[in-house]
């Protein structure tokens, strides 16, 4: 894989972060509606966040109207809890899993290690989930291993020339490697600076916000394609009406798979997500995402994003204008 450095001065990388640094700083729109069931909000969510009901066969959805990503991120919701009622219970985790680390080398440092990743995945997916157990599961095969792989994974996604060969998955059952998938991103997460949790929202957030910055690009200088460099991995979500998939036009992205190479590519586009993200916001110097709790702020922002995208206009129309204020109860 290609040097921190070298990534990042690659014009079209370069582009993208002049942009997204622009939506973060609120100078660039996104003029993004959202619709979320109605059964699934926090309680007074409709009461504090600006919107409108709207009937479907399937139920009610709450509708928000967000003109920028700052405003997206006021909107914020997951488990019927705002971000801040969230933010508790994601602190426990993260202080859970980084005080496992410091205990590595203790006697009963495989123990806690353990411990650490049930409550990752309880957190992420829930107790009892398919998802939850699958990972726990794995968790549990390596063995006296477990401590050394995610130790080795740790390191690959902090380098500045990541090895990725660590992900490789090996047919030889006897051969332990680090996993990558829509878990593991959440385990390295809490364990790591400035990882984002690169699941299914995420990603779809940052390939349609790739998306849109190619079609804001001038048409004598436009790519007729994604750029290899820009070619983030969206995954599939949970449920069928869901949306995830920002592909358009000339514009496709490629999902990401469990498959014998599927834990080495996500680690690949997480790492440049990790980057790019990083460089947007300290460009941006934007006050909503400035400070110790920022890059999570963003990473809230795109997991609201990449909710749901069938509602995006495929023909909408870019307006890089000021945009005007919305009012907030909070």
């Amino acid at each position: 894989m290609q040097h921190r450095n070298e990534y990042l001065n690659n014009k079209h990388v370069d582009g993208f972060i002049a942009y997204l640094s622009s939506v973060l700083s609120g100078h660039t729109r996104i003029n993004f509606s959202a619709a979320f069931p109605r059964n699934r909000l926090p309680r007074h969510y409709e009461m504090q966040c600006p919107g409108r009901v709207e009937r479907e066969a399937a139920g009610s959805l709450y509708v928000v109207e967000a003109e920028t990503l700052e405003q997206l991120f006021r909107f914020y919701w997951w488990n019927h809890r705002f971000y801040d009622e969230n933010r508790k219970e994601v602190d426990e985790v993260r202080s859970c899993v980084q005080s496992t680390i410091v205990e590595e080398d203790s006697e009963f440092a495989l123990e806690l290690t353990r411990a650490a990743c049930r409550k990752v995945m309880e957190w992420g997916f829930g107790r009892g989930t398919r998802a939850n157990e699958s990972n726990v599961s794995w968790a549990m095969s390596q063995g006296q291993s477990l401590i050394q792989v995610l130790r080795n994974g740790r390191e690959a996604l902090l380098s500045d020339a990541p090895d990725l060969s660590v992900f490789n998955r090996n047919p030889n059952p006897s051969t332990h490697w680090s996993k990558m998938n829509s878990g593991w991103t959440k385990y390295y997460s809490f364990a790591l600076p400035a990882h984002v949790i690169y699941d299914s929202r995420v990603g779809a957030a940052l390939c349609y916000l790739v998306r849109r910055y190619l079609e804001s690009v001038e048409a004598e200088c436009r790519v007729g394609a994604v750029p290899e460099s820009l070619a983030f991995r969206r995954a599939p979500g949970q449920g069928e009406r869901n949306t995830r998939d920002p592909s358009c036009g000339p514009y496709k992205f490629a999902r990401l798979s469990g498959g014998p190479a599927g834990s080495r590519e996500w680690a690949r586009v997480n790492i440049q997500a990790n980057w790019i993200l990083s460089a947007a916001v300290s460009r941006s110097a934007a006050m909503w995402c400035s400070g110790p709790e920022g890059f999570r702020r963003v990473e809230g922002a795109l997991f609201m994003l990449g909710y749901d995208l069938s509602r995006v206009e495929r023909s909408q129309a870019h307006d890089d204008t000021e945009p005007t204020n919305l009012s907030f109860h909070w």
